[in-house]
C-alpha cells in the first residue's frame, strides 16, 4: 500500500499536538528537547524526498532524524521502506525490527513489515505479522486484505475470500480489497459452481472508486469474457487502453476477443501493439504477463487466414527460434513457402480480376471509418471491396459488423454465415456466428455452432460454463418437447 507514508505522517503529527501551526516555538523546543525538534524537521524532509522518489536522500535524512532522536519510530519505518524500495532488503528488515522494538503495537509498521516479507517471498513470516496486527486490532482492514493475499498465495482460497470480505466490510471504499475479493471469487468459480455476480459486483464498485485504474477494467473484461458477454468485455478492455495505451495484456485480450469475433484485421493490430510494449514496463506497472510466443503465433495465423503468405512466412521465421526450431514448425514453414510459390504462379498465369492491394486498402479504410463512427462510410468501403472481390472474407465480415452496430442482427448474421463459407477452417468466424445466434435468442442454434467451434479448435477460448449451461438447457428443452410429443400433452 503506497498510502501508508501519509497515514504514518498524519499519526506522527497527531503525536505532537502541542505544536503550533507555524512550527516549534522556543518554549516547545525546550520542552521536547532540541534533538526531537531536529528529528521532526529531518523526518518531514525525508518524507517529502521519499514522495518525490529520491530514495538515497530520504535514507540520509532518516539517518539524521534518528541521530537526533533514536526513539523516532516513524523515521525507522520510513527508512526501512526507502531501503526496501532501493533494494537493500537486509537493512530494511533491520530497521523494521528496530521500529517494532520501540513500539510492539506499531500497526502501520507491522503491516508494512508483513508486506515487505510477502514481497521477498517469506510467506509464513508475513502471515504471522498480519495475524499479529489483527490480534492487536481485529478491525484493522489493511491487515485483513494482506492476510488474504498471503493465504491465497499459499493455496487457501476460501479463507482468503473471507479475509478480503472482512476488509471490504470494515472499509467499504477500500478498492484494492474489493478488487482482490472480486478476482478471488472469479478464481474460485473456475473450479466450482460459484456465481460470478459477486465478483462482478465488487470489481464494478472498485471501478467507480478509482475509474482511472486500468487493471480493474482489464479484470472486468476477463470476467465478462468468462460469462460470454463479449461486447461488455470489449468495452472494458478499450477503457483500460484509453487509460494506458501501453497495457500489453489488455491489447492481447482485446486482440484475442476480436479474433473470436471473426475480425482478423483488428486482431492483428492489437497483437502488434502488445508486441511493441517493453516487458519491463508491464512488470513495473504490475500488469499481467503476455506470452510473446502466443502473440507471434496469433500474428502468423492471422496472416495465413488473410492469405498474406509472405507475411505469414516471415512471422513464422521469427517464431521458429522462440519455439526451439521444432520439426513441426519447420515443416509448416516449408509448406507455406510451397503454397506461396503456387499462389504467385497462379496469379502470374491468371491474374485475378481485381487488385488484392486495393481490396485490402478499402477494408482498412472501412475499418478506420467504422472506428470513427462513420457507419455509412464504412458500409460503402466494404461494399466496394465486396464488389471487387465477392470472396473477400474481411469485407464480408466487416459488413456484418456494420449491420450489427446498426442493430440489424439478422442482416449481420447473413454476412457472418457467408464468412464461414469463405473461410470454413477459421474457428473464430464460427465462434462469432455462435455468439450472434445467442444474441438473437436462438440458444439451440448457438449451442450447435459452439459445438462446431469446439470440433475445429479443440477447446473453448474462455470459461465454457455458460456455453455448457446453454447446451444443457437446450438438451432439457428437447427432452421436454419429446415427452410432450409422446404423451400428447
Amino acid at each position: 500500500m503506497r498510502a501508508w507514508p501519509q497515514l504514518i505522517f498524519a499519526t506522527f503529527i497527531c503525536a505532537w499536538l502541542a505544536w503550533p501551526a507555524g512550527g516549534l516555538s522556543a518554549a516547545h523546543a525546550q520542552g521536547f528537547g532540541p534533538n526531537k525538534g531536529k528529528s521532526v524537521m529531518y523526518y518531514q524532509q525525508a518524507m517529502e524526498t521519499y514522495k518525490a522518489g529520491d530514495l538515497v536522500t530520504a535514507i540520509n535524512l532518516c539517518n539524521k532524524a534518528i541521530g537526533a532522536d533514536n526513539q523516532n519510530k516513524y523515521a525507522f519505518l520510513l527508512m526501512a521502506q526507502a531501503q526496501a524500495d532501493n533494494g537493500d532488503n537486509y537493512n530494511a528488515e533491520m530497521n523494521y525490527r528496530a521500529a517494532l522494538t520501540l513500539d510492539y503495537n506499531f500497526l502501520d509498521c507491522r503491516n508494512s513489515y508483513g508486506m515487505f516479507l510477502m514481497k521477498t517471498g517469506k510467506l509464513p513470516q508475513a502471515q504471522h505479522e498480519f495475524e499479529e496486527c489483527l490480534r492487536i486490532n481485529p478491525r484493522y482492514p489493511f491487515a485483513h486484505h494482506h492476510l488474504g493475499e498471503v493465504l491465497q498465495r499459499r493455496g487457501n482460497l476460501d479463507r482468503a475470500i473471507e479475509e478480503y470480505d472482512t476488509a471490504c466490510r470494515l472499509k467499504p471504499d477500500y478498492w484494492q480489497a474489493l478488487q482482490a475479493l472480486g478476482l478471488a471469487v472469479f478464481e474460485k468459480s473456475k473450479t466450482s459452481t460459484e456465481d460470478l455476480s459477486k465478483a462482478l459486483e465488487k470489481l464494478q464498485v472498485a471501478s467507480k472508486l478509482v475509474p482511472q485504474n486500468p487493471v480493474i477494467h482489464y479484470n472486468l473484461g476477463t470476467i465478462h469474457c468468462a460469462e460470454g458477454r463479449l461486447d461488455d468485455a470489449e468495452a472494458e478492455f478499450r477503457r483500460a487502453l484509453m487509460i494506458d495505451g501501453k497495457f500489453a495484456a489488455a491489447h492481447w485480450e482485446l486482440g484475442k476477443l476480436r479474433y473470436f469475433r471473426g475480425d482478423l484485421d483488428r486482431c492483428l493490430t492489437e497483437v502488434k501493439e502488445a508486441q511493441r510494449v517493453n516487458p519491463l514496463y508491464s512488470e513495473s506497472q504490475g500488469y499481467a504477463k503476455v506470452d510473446p510466443i502466443v502473440l507471434k503465433f496469433t500474428e502468423a495465423v492471422c496472416y495465413e487466414f488473410k492469405k498474406q503468405l509472405p507475411d505469414a512466412i516471415d512471422t513464422w521465421k521469427d517464431l521458429l527460434p522462440m519455439t526451439g526450431n521444432s520439426k513441426d514448425s519447420q515443416k509448416h514453414v516449408a509448406d507455406l513457402i510451397k503454397q506461396a510459390r503456387r499462389q504467385a504462379e497462379q496469379r502470374r498465369k491468371k491474374p485475378p480480376p481485381y487488385d488484392p492491394a486495393e481490396v485490402q486498402a478499402l477494408v482498412s479504410k472501412g475499418i478506420s471509418q467504422y472506428d470513427d463512427g462513420d457507419l455509412e462510410g464504412a458500409k460503402a468501403s466494404f461494399g466496394r471491396a465486396m464488389e471487387l472481390n465477392p470472396q473477400s472474407f474481411e469485407a464480408t465480415q466487416n459488413m456484418g459488423f456494420c449491420l450489427e452496430a446498426a442493430g440489424d442482427l439478422n442482416g449481420a448474421l447473413a454476412k457472418y454465415q457467408a464468412g464461414t463459407l469463405i473461410l470454413p477452417k477459421y474457428d473464430g468466424a464460427v465462434y462469432n456466428l455462435a455468439y450472434v445466434l445467442e444474441k438473437l435468442n436462438l440458444p439451440g442454434d448457438a449451442g450447435m455452432m459452439y459445438q462446431k467451434f469446439h470440433e475445429l479448435a479443440g477447446k473453448y477460448p474462455y470459461d465454457p460454463k455458460h456455453i455448457v449451461a446453454l447446451q444443457q438447457g437446450q438438451a432439457r428443452e428437447r427432452a421436454r418437447q419429446e415427452q410432450i410429443r409422446k404423451r400428447g400433452y
